[in-house]
């Protein structure tokens, strides 16, 4: 019987807008560099997201105009992730832990499934909201939409990010295996999750390089 080819274990962050999936990945990555230590890597579906004239759009009445619309599953172009999340946790120098992290990441079955352990930071309405607005303005406005101003990242979020959360991805915390407070201290659940994360790989049988 063949062994199994090695490949990386994979941990699912999923999570509404600004509910700190990139803050949870990388404190994650320095948990997992302490002894004992794996490698890691991240893999963000907001790398993925379909180009401009391809995107889902909707009517915001608040702009009197189309917007494309970033929060819903079918922005995603999904055969490329998969394609790319499969190279990743294959490839011969694949990393010992690959983290994904995304909106979606719970939604989609053909994700899930690929995952090892998953993962989905709850977080209020309010507060991602205040967050989200905090880090356009820090950044000059949505890298993504171009939206900049106060009013304008606070109707997106209210048309599209919300909207979006509601009907997608809060439904997809039940497919969780852990659910963790994006209010917390992000260096503590990132140190407890790579305790399980070690404990799950060993358990798992999931074979690394040498």
């Amino acid at each position: 019987m063949t062994a199994p080819a090695p490949r990386s274990f994979i941990i699912g962050l999923a999570g509404g807008s600004a509910s700190g999936k990139s803050t949870l990945s990388r404190e994650l990555l320095r948990a997992l560099s302490l002894t004992p230590a794996l490698s890691a890597a991240v893999l963000s579906t907001d790398d993925y997201f379909l180009p401009h004239d391809r995107i889902p759009h909707f009517y915001s009445p608040s702009r009197r105009r189309e917007m494309p619309d970033y929060n819903r599953p079918d922005s995603l172009d999904l055969p490329r992730f998969l394609a790319s999340l499969t190279a990743r946790s294959t490839a011969q120098d694949h990393p010992d832990v690959l983290v994904v992290e995304g909106l979606m990441v719970l939604h989609h079955p053909e994700i899930r499934q690929a995952l090892d352990l998953r993962v989905f930071i709850e977080l209020d309405a309010d507060q991602r909201a205040l967050r989200r607005m905090v880090r356009n303005l820090a950044h000059g406005g949505d890298p993504l939409d171009g939206i900049n101003t106060p009013e304008a990242i606070a109707s997106y979020f209210l048309e599209s990010a919300k909207a979006g959360h509601e009907r997608w991805v809060e439904p997809s915390r039940a497919h969780a295996d852990l659910i963790l407070r994006g209010d917390g201290d992000f260096a503590r659940s990132a140190r407890l999750l790579a305790a399980v994360i070690r404990e799950e790989k060993k358990s798992s049988g999931i074979l690394t390089r040498g």
